[in-house]
């Protein structure tokens, strides 16, 4: 089997993708001619900024999303620029919707600008979520300050997204280097997006190399595949041309990011489904 059919036909999981920067262009296009023939205008040409999700809509956005062969859950997002105040609220919607819908809304993150907020401005709010059930994720290191992300992985978050000023040959230093590779959190890798954010001049500059042969635990993931034209299925395929990885070697990195799933109750399900399609092509 070629590379890209390979990575097209392996059971693969999405753990980090902001839900606004996921529409693909085919489906802007087709907003777009719906908006034009139902007489709708579009004076800004910008389509989505803001995805509110209330209780009902939640659910049935994951209903829909089962019903053509996904398994969809929500992270809830505290954007860096919000006040303590604002950052508390979202955290007890989070914490309603989780407590209605436990295996829908699993989890909180932080994101944002890296360059705005202070990253303990927002403990209290994520020391909340977590002890009412929720999973933590945080994007750490995406601009350069060590200081940050040894708060960040002392604060021992679930997962942490991109990772990328922690090894010493990419602005981090030996400190935070070692706290990740001590800490065995998993890492949210994003090739695409940090190649074209600019955070790494190109694929073979990539941290990902060090992660891996440092057997970091890594799930590839997208962060944007409509903003950044990517798929998985694509990142999977960047990652086997560009760093040699086998076949078998990346259906083993699909498999165990089953482990750093946020909704536990589907850890089987997907693990089940991978290692068939392993058993099956003998890898």
């Amino acid at each position: 089997m070629d590379l890209q059919t390979f990575c097209q036909e392996l059971p693969k999981l999405e753990l980090h993708a902001h839900l606004n920067g996921s529409l693909s262009r085919s489906t802007m296009t087709f907003i777009k001619r719906f908006l034009a023939l139902t007489g709708m205008a579009d004076e800004s040409d910008v389509f989505l900024d803001e995805f509110q999700v209330g209780p009902s809509d939640t659910k049935n956005l994951s209903e829909s999303a089962r019903e053509r062969g996904l398994i969809c859950c929500f992270i809830i997002s505290i954007n860096r620029n919000s006040s303590k105040e604002d950052a508390d609220v979202i955290v007890d919607h989070a914490i309603e919707y989780h407590t209605k819908y436990p295996d829908i809304v699993v989890g909180v993150e932080l994101s944002g600008n890296p360059a705005v907020g202070m990253f303990q401005d927002f403990v209290p709010a994520l020391d909340k979520a977590r002890k009412a059930g929720l999973k933590i994720t945080l994007h750490c290191g995406e601009i350069c300050n060590t200081q940050e992300v040894i708060e960040m992985i002392n604060f021992k978050p679930e997962r942490i997204g991109h990772g990328i000023y922690i090894h010493p040959k990419f602005g981090g230093n030996d400190t935070t280097w070692d706290l990740l590779r001590n800490s065995r959190i998993p890492v949210e890798i994003c090739l695409t997006s940090n190649v074209n954010t600019k955070s790494t001049p190109d694929f073979n500059s990539h941290h990902f190399k060090e992660f891996y042969n440092a057997n970091i635990p890594v799930v590839l993931c997208t962060d944007d595949k409509g903003v950044f034209s990517t798929s998985l299925s694509q990142e999977y395929h960047i990652c086997g041309e560009t760093y040699g990885i086998e076949q078998s070697k990346l259906a083993r990195l699909s498999l165990k990011a089953c482990n750093y799933i946020f909704a536990e109750d589907v850890r089987k399900i997907l693990t089940e489904k991978i290692l068939n399609f392993i058993n099956k092509n003998e890898l």
